[in-house]
């Protein structure tokens, strides 16, 4: 990796060494530069300090949480947290460079980061449930620093981007709102997903259509307007064309559908 600027350091527990290596790998892969533990900090320099360096110059500050680490009384993975956390006082709530992972089911600690807020208030990424697909948005996540020159209107592109990114997570929470009834598993949204002719379609009218959702309209029109700008080219991963009421209504199944999955196999409704 020679002398480039690292741009991820990795905390976590040795026992979580196999782990860490496959996330490493992935970043090797998409050409992102990484301290994977304080070994990699030159002989002489007071670790802390060179953190602090690499953290104030753009890195970001990846916690990989697991089972093994809560069952650990000490590690050093505990200094580098406070540490992490000390500076993520002195950043913006949701500033996006401390990025906390789970590889096993755990608890995230409960440290303070300030504005009533702790560790556990930030958004983590749950690789155990989906390897892939959370390592594909860790990746997203990161590259997302390095975003294509826009032309004059990068203000308004940013201000689309973010009300599409808000509507599309109206579904993925998966609480209903916005839809028939506040129920996703309606079957207006099943024969919309289906090749249903438009008779059928019509006969569903009453509950939702194209016409009458006002969800789907404004993320049909910001998907239209998001890919006349060229955002397909940009493969996000958090990306999904809802120009068409079929499509609209596949989401809201899959969402529906997996929430469901989920409360059976713990036991719930």
């Amino acid at each position: 990796m020679g002398q480039a600027k690292k741009r991820v350091f990795v905390s976590y527990v040795r026992n979580n060494s196999g782990d860490v290596n496959r996330i490493c790998e992935a970043f090797r892969n998409n050409g992102i530069e990484y301290w994977l533990d304080r070994d990699q900090i030159e002989p002489g320099k007071i670790w802390k300090q060179a953190i602090r360096d690499a953290i104030g110059k753009g890195a970001f500050f990846l916690a990989c949480f697991s089972d093994e680490y809560e069952k650990r009384t000490e590690t050093y993975m505990n200094e580098e947290l406070l540490l992490g956390v000390d500076m993520l006082r002195s950043k913006p709530f949701n500033s996006g460079w401390l990025i906390p992972i789970k590889l096993s089911p755990c608890q995230i600690p409960q440290l303070d980061i300030g504005a009533g807020k702790t560790l556990q208030d930030l958004q983590y990424l749950c690789f155990y449930e989906d390897w892939d697909r959370e390592m594909e948005r860790l990746i997203d996540l990161i590259k997302r620093e390095e975003p294509p020159v826009q032309t004059g209107a990068d203000k308004k592109y940013s201000e689309k981007v973010y009300t599409y990114r808000g509507l599309k997570s109206l579904i993925e929470s998966g609480t209903g709102v916005g839809f028939h009834n506040a129920d996703m598993g309606h079957p207006v949204y099943r024969v919309g997903a289906s090749d249903a002719s438009p008779e059928m379609l019509k006969d569903w009218e009453y509950a939702d259509s194209p016409g009458k959702s006002l969800l789907y309209k404004m993320l049909l029109q910001l998907s239209k307007e998001l890919k006349e700008a060229g955002i397909e080219e940009l493969r996000y991963v958090w990306w999904y064309d809802f120009s068409e009421w079929r499509d609209f209504c596949k989401f809201v199944i899959r969402i529906y559908d997996k929430k469901r999955r989920k409360g059976l196999g713990s036991g719930l409704g």
